[in-house]
């Protein structure tokens, strides 16, 4: 009998270490950290999507199958952008050789705007590795050529950024030594909003009331008149 209770119980820690593992691996959302302090330009991260909007968006070259991942995974995704891409733009600018995003990177005028186009969970059903690696490639519509892309990837204990080896119109190219969420990220660069100066205005404010004062005594003299 108690043989019998001794096996129950340590199939009962298996299974419930086994479960363990499986939740340890998914991705929980982190900390937003705050950029480099060399780092003068604006950043943001635009809204996601569902998790079922991207997998409907995104399909997968031969040899893989893509799943919707959970909403933890996409929440997680987004601030992974901002800790892994956003934090330090000048070192994404080096990596995927874009001196626009290095020159923005320094000039508070500039803002860049992160756009996840898809968070997906990609499955191995026959994939060929080469030299112990897999080459995915990731279709999506909203990427075009010319396109400062990078992937994110999950390894089960942290995000890593991967250069694509290829942004074509429609399309992500990149070799990873693992499968499990990538999360597919579109950079932008353009100008920032500027404040109107509270100074400039003054003079405008001056130069108005001025006008009105001298309106004002010209109809005054008139009706005395």
């Amino acid at each position: 009998m108690k043989k019998k209770m001794i096996a129950v119980l340590t199939a009962a820690m298996v299974l419930s270490m086994g479960t363990f593992a499986v939740f340890a691996e998914s991705p929980t959302v982190e900390t937003a950290e705050a950029p480099v302090a060399s780092q003068k330009a604006a950043t943001s991260v635009a809204d996601t999507k569902a998790p079922e909007e991207y997998a409907t968006a995104t399909t997968v070259s031969e040899g893989y199958s893509v799943e919707a991942v959970s909403q933890t995974t996409v929440d997680a995704a987004k601030v992974a952008v901002q800790n892994e891409v956003l934090k330090d733009i000048s070192a994404i600018g080096t990596l995927l050789g874009n001196n626009t995003l290095s020159t923005a990177a320094t000039d508070s005028s500039k803002k860049v705007t992160a756009t996840i186009l898809s968070v997906v969970d990609v499955k191995d059903t026959s994939a060929v590795l080469k030299d112990g690696k897999y080459e995915v490639t990731l279709q999506n519509a909203q990427i075009a050529a010319d396109d400062a892309c990078v992937v994110l990837h999950y390894t089960g204990s942290e995000w890593e950024v991967i250069k694509p080896t290829s942004v074509a119109a429609g399309a992500v190219t990149f070799t990873t030594s693992s499968l499990s969420p990538f999360a597919i990220v579109k950079l932008e660069t353009e100008g920032a909003a500027q404040s109107p100066k509270t100074g400039a205005s003054l003079p405008l404010a001056g130069a108005v009331l001025v006008i009105s004062l001298a309106g004002a005594a010209l109809c005054g003299k008139k009706y005395f008149a």
